[in-house]
C-alpha cells in the first residue's frame, strides 16, 4: 500500500493549508482507495502556521487581547505541553487596524506581549513567536511592556506605548518581566535579515507599509536609536545597527533578541521542527507540497522548498501543486522537486482558478494518483490533459547508479540513484526498472557517497605555482574523492583581499579545473572598504589571522581591527573564519628551532590557541557576526565552544585530518614533514577532539591542504623552526579520516557529515554535500574495506612531500563523478568556478 504525505501551504486569498490538503487527498483516494494518504498542512513561518500547528494535533487556545491600537481583539495560538506557537499579526497586524487606518507612530506590539504572558502563565517553557504582518514599528518595546517591563523617560516617569513615544525612552526596568518569560526558551520565526537600524533597517524598509510618510520616518528612525541605546546600557548587547534580522517585524525580533536572547530561524525549517516533520515522513512512499505561486521565490525558503528538502533527505521523492508555477523543470530538480501542476494548466482564468481552486485541486490529485500511483493511464472519462506538462521522473536517464549501499541523510540504504542533466532526479528501490544511457552497478563492497567538499584548501596560484597549482590541486581532490574546494586566499601572490586580485585568481583558475572551486576573501589591516566588493563578487567569506601568516603580504588583523571587520561583514550577513592563535602568548613561549617535535610543540602552546579562540568568542557576541575557527588542535577549547553556542554566538569550527590521525609522541626528530600550525598534540588531545566531533562541538573536518617544495621543509637539516609548515593531505583525507572513525567505531554516515554535508552547509552549497534529490550529481564510488599504503610519489598534488608517506590507510575511491560525469584526469578539466550562493 502507497503512503502518500499530502502537505501544502496554503493558497492565500483562495484556500487554507488544510483545504488545499483534503481536497488533493479527496482526489488521490478517489482513483486509488487503497493508497494511504495523511494530510499535514504546514507554513513558512508565516500567516498560516499557528493553523497548521492545530491541524497537526496542537491544541488551539484562544485569548482576549488588544490590537496594535488598543482595540479589543480575540487571537488563538497553538500549544503542544510546554511548547507555544504565537504570531504575532494575529494580535498586532495590519488587518486588526481599526478602519484599515494605519498608525505609524502609536501602533503597539502590546497585544502580542499579551499573548505571549498568557503562554507563560499556562507553563509554557518554549516559545515560537511568528514574525510577519505587524502593524507597529516600536522595536518590541510594546510587546516588554506587557510582560512587565517599565521604560522611562528623563523624569523618571513611564512612556506610553508605540514607537514614536521612544523618542523619549531614558531608562528601562527589567525587574518586574515576567518570570516565566525569563525561564523561557523564545524562537523566532524570521525570513529577513534586516538589522534594527540605517538603510536596510525595520524603518527604511518596511514603515512605509505601515503607513509612515517622510515626517514618521525620522521620528521613528531616531525613536529605535534611542531605545536601542536604552536596551544595551541593561543588557550589555548591542544589537542595532548589524544584527541580521533584528528589524523583523518593526524591530520586535530586536526586543526579544536583546532581552531573552531569542533565537531566529527560517520560518519553514522552525515549523518543520515544530511539527516533527521529519518522524511523520517514516514509511512515506511520496510527498505533495505546494503554495498558491510556485516561483523565484519559492526558492528562498518558502514551504514547498522546505518540505521538499526534508523530503529528500529521506530520499522520497516530491510533487508540488500550485496555483500557478513560474518555474522550469531545471529549477524544480535542483529544488528537489520531481513535477509541478499547476492550476492554471486547467483553468488559464486565474480568478475562475482562485474561486474553484479545491475542485480543481480535487481533478489534480485524481491526476497525480492516475500517473504516480496506479501505475499511469488515465482514469475512464479523465480530460486533464495540461498544456505545458510536468517534467517526469521516469524519461530517460542520462546515468543511473544501482548501489546496494548508499550513503544519504537518512543513513546507509539500497538505493537506485538516477542523474539527469548533471542532477540527481531519481531516487529509487535498488531493484526499479529504469532507463537510462548508461548503468553502473556497484560491487559488493562499494559504497556510493556524495563528493567530499574541502572548505579550506591553499591552491598558492598565481605567485607560488611552484608549490601548488589549480590543476595539480584539484587532480588530487579528484583522486580522492573530493568534488568542490574553497580556495584560501593567502600564499597566493596577489592575495585575495579585493576584488581585482579576486578576478586574476579566478582568471588563473578557469580553464585549469578538474572540480568545483569556490573562493575565500582575506581580511586584512586596511581593506575594510574592499570586503563589500568581495562579498558581492562572490566570495564565501573572509579569513583573518590573529597573528603572523608565514608570508609578508597577508598580515594579521589585532583585535581592534578584528572588531571592525566583524562589524563589516556582519552588516552583509558574511562570514569570518579566523586562524586563532594569540601573538603575544606565542612570543612568549620557547623558541621552535632545532630538529626535536616536542621544541616546536612548546613553542606553539595550546593556551596561544585557547586565549584567541576566547577573544573571537567575544567579538563574535559584541558584535553579532558569524564566525568560524579554522584548523582547531587545542581540545581545550571545546567548552568554550560549547559554551558560547549554548548562548547564541554564531560560532562554529572545524579541524583537520592530521590532528585526528597523528600524535606528537610519534613525530622524530626531524619530520617536518609533520610540521604545521597549529600544531600536532597529544594521544590525549586527539581524542578529546574525536569526542568533539561525536558530540557536534566541532562541525567539520577539512584538510588545510598546505603544500610546498621539498626544500621549504629543509629536509637537509631537520630544523622546525625554519621549515614551512604546512601538510599536503587532499587526496588521502578521506581514506585518513575513515581509518581513524572505524577504529572508534564511527560510521562511513558520520565522515560524510564532517567532510561532505556540514562543510557544504557551513558555505551555503545548498546542492552539495548529499545524495538527495535535486542535488548535484556529485559522487564517489568508495571501498571503505580495501587497504593501501600511500606512496607520495603517486599522489596527484605538485611536490612529493606528505607527511602521509608509507602510512596504511583504509579506503579507496574508486572513480569521482562531477555533475553526473566521471572525471577523467588525463581528459581536458571541467569544473566549474563557483560563487557563494550558486546552486
Amino acid at each position: 500500500m502507497t503512503h502518500v504525505l499530502v502537505a501544502p501551504d496554503k493558497f492565500k486569498g483562495s484556500l487554507t493549508a488544510a483545504e488545499v490538503a483534503n481536497a488533493l487527498a479527496s482526489g488521490l483516494t478517489s482513483v486509488d482507495p487503497a493508497a494511504r494518504v495523511t494530510t499535514l498542512p504546514v507554513a513558512d513561518g508565516g500567516d498560516g502556521t499557528v493553523a497548521a500547528a492545530i491541524a497537526a494535533g496542537w491544541e488551539s487556545v484562544t485569548v482576549d487581547t488588544t490590537g496594535p491600537t488598543g482595540a479589543p481583539v480575540t487571537a488563538t495560538y497553538a500549544v503542544c505541553g510546554g511548547l507555544a506557537v504565537i504570531e504575532v499579526a494575529a494580535a498586532v497586524g495590519l488587518v486588526h487596524l481599526p478602519g484599515g487606518v494605519s498608525a505609524p507612530l502609536d501602533a503597539t506590539t502590546f497585544g502580542a506581549g499579551i499573548m505571549i504572558a498568557h503562554a507563560l502563565d499556562r507553563g509554557c517553557t518554549d516559545v515560537t513567536v511568528c514574525l510577519g504582518g505587524s502593524a507597529s514599528t516600536d522595536g518590541g518595546a510594546g510587546l516588554l511592556q506587557a510582560l512587565g517591563a517599565v521604560i522611562e523617560n528623563a523624569a523618571g516617569h513611564a512612556i506610553g506605548t508605540g514607537g514614536g513615544a521612544l523618542v523619549d525612552a531614558h531608562r528601562l526596568d527589567l525587574s518586574g518581566v515576567h518570570a516565566g518569560a525569563r525561564r523561557a526558551r523564545f524562537r523566532l520565526a524570521c525570513d529577513v535579515d534586516n538589522p534594527l537600524l540605517g538603510p536596510r533597517g525595520a524603518v527604511a524598509v518596511y514603515a512605509r507599509q505601515k503607513g509612515a510618510g517622510t515626517a514618521e520616518h525620522e521620528v521613528l528612525e531616531r525613536a529605535l536609536v534611542r531605545w536601542a541605546a536604552v536596551v544595551a546600557d541593561v543588557t550589555g548587547r548591542d544589537l542595532a545597527a548589524q544584527t541580521p534580522g533584528a528589524g523583523a517585524a518593526g524591530g520586535t525580533a530586536f526586543g526579544l533578541m536583546a532581552v531573552f536572547d531569542a533565537e531566529p530561524r527560517a520560518g519553514i525549517d522552525l515549523v518543520l521542527e515544530l511539527l516533527d516533520f521529519d518522524t511523520r515522513l517514516d514509511g512515506v512512499d511520496l510527498v505533495i507540497t505546494g503554495e498558491g505561486s510556485l516561483d523565484q521565490q519559492s526558492l528562498s525558503g518558502k514551504a514547498p522548498v522546505g518540505v521538499a528538502a526534508a523530503a529528500r533527505r529521506h530520499c522520497i521523492p516530491v510533487l508540488a501543486v500550485a496555483g500557478r508555477n513560474t518555474l522550469d523543470h531545471r529549477e524544480l530538480e535542483r529544488a528537489g522537486i520531481g513535477a509541478a501542476y499547476a492550476l492554471t494548466d486547467i483553468e488559464p482564468d486565474t480568478a475562475v482558478a482562485m474561486a474553484d481552486a479545491a475542485r480543481l485541486l480535487h481533478d489534480v490529485g485524481r491526476l497525480i494518483a492516475t500517473e504516480h500511483l496506479t501505475g499511469g493511464g488515465a482514469s475512464p472519462g479523465h480530460s486533464f490533459q495540461p498544456e505545458r506538462k510536468a517534467h517526469r521522473m521516469n524519461d530517460r536517464l542520462d546515468l543511473l547508479f544501482r548501489a546496494p549501499r548508499v550513503i544519504t541523510a537518512a543513513g546507509e540504504v539500497s538505493r537506485c540513484i538516477g542523474v539527469r542533466g548533471g542532477r540527481i532526479v531519481v531516487i529509487e528501490p535498488f531493484d526499479a526498472v529504469l532507463d537510462a544511457e548508461e548503468v553502473i552497478e556497484l560491487a559488493p563492497d562499494e559504497v556510493l557517497i556524495p563528493g567530499l567538499v574541502d572548505t579550506h584548501v591553499h591552491v598558492n596560484e598565481p605567485g607560488r605555482t611552484e608549490w601548488e597549482g589549480f590543476a595539480s590541486a584539484t587532480r588530487a581532490a579528484a583522486a580522492g574523492g573530493v568534488t568542490t574546494i574553497v580556495d584560501m586566499p593567502l600564499n597566493s601572490i596577489p592575495p585575495t583581499v579585493n576584488v581585482e586580485a579576486l578576478a586574476i585568481k579566478r582568471d588563473v583558475a578557469a580553464s585549469q579545473v578538474y572540480v568545483d572551486v569556490g573562493f575565500w576573501g582575506g581580511a586584512v589591516p586596511g581593506n575594510i572598504a574592499d570586503l563589500r566588493g568581495l562579498h558581492d563578487s562572490g566570495v564565501f567569506g573572509f579569513k583573518c589571522f590573529l597573528l603572523h601568516s608565514g608570508v609578508d603580504e597577508f598580515p594579521p588583523l589585532d583585535p581592534a581591527a578584528l572588531e571592525l571587520a566583524l562589524k563589516e561583514v556582519a552588516s552583509f550577513g558574511a562570514m569570518m573564519i579566523v586562524h586563532a592563535e594569540d601573538a603575544h602568548a606565542i612570543d612568549h613561549a620557547a623558541s621552535p628551532g632545532g630538529e626535536k617535535y616536542e621544541d616546536f610543540l612548546s613553542s606553539r602552546p595550546r593556551g596561544a590557541e585557547n586565549l584567541a579562540i576566547a577573544e573571537v568568542i567575544e567579538l563574535a557576541r559584541w558584535t553579532g557576526g558569524r564566525v568560524h575557527i579554522l584548523h582547531l588542535s587545542s581540545s581545550d577549547a571545546l567548552p568554550m565552544i560549547a559554551s558560547a553556542r549554548a548562548d547564541g554566538v554564531r560560532l562554529t569550527a572545524e579541524t583537520c585530518p592530521h590532528y585526528l590521525t597523528f600524535t606528537s609522541e610519534e613525530i622524530a626528530s626531524g619530520a617536518t614533514q609533520f610540521k604545521c600550525c597549529p600544531p600536532i598534540r597529544e594521544a590525549r588531545n586527539r581524542e578529546l577532539l574525536w569526542q568533539g566531533l561525536a558530540s557536534g562541538t566541532i562541525d567539520c573536518v577539512v584538510t588545510d591542504h598546505s603544500p610546498c617544495t621539498p626544500e621549504l621543509k629543509r629536509f637537509d637539516i631537520g630544523d622546525f623552526g625554519v621549515a614551512w609548515g604546512g601538510i599536503a593531505s587532499l587526496e588521502v583525507s578521506l581514506p585518513a579520516v575513515w581509518s581513524e572513525a572505524r577504529r572508534r567505531g564511527r560510521s562511513l554516515s558520520d565522515v560524510v557529515r564532517w567532510m561532505a554535508e556540514n562543510p557544504a552547509e557551513q558555505v551555503g552549497l545548498n546542492t552539495k554535500g548529499h545524495i538527495a534529490l535535486g542535488y548535484a550529481a556529485d559522487l564517489v564510488v568508495f571501498a571503505p574495506d580495501a587497504a593501501f599504503v600511500v606512496d607520495v610519489a603517486k599522489l596527484h598534488h605538485k611536490n612529493p612531500v606528505s607527511a602521509y608517506d608509507r602510512r596504511a590507510l583504509a579506503g579507496v575511491v574508486r572513480g569521482t563523478w562531477l555533475a553526473g560525469e566521471r572525471i577523467d584526469l588525463d581528459a581536458p578539466p571541467r569544473g566549474r568556478l563557483l560563487s557563494r550562493g550558486m546552486a
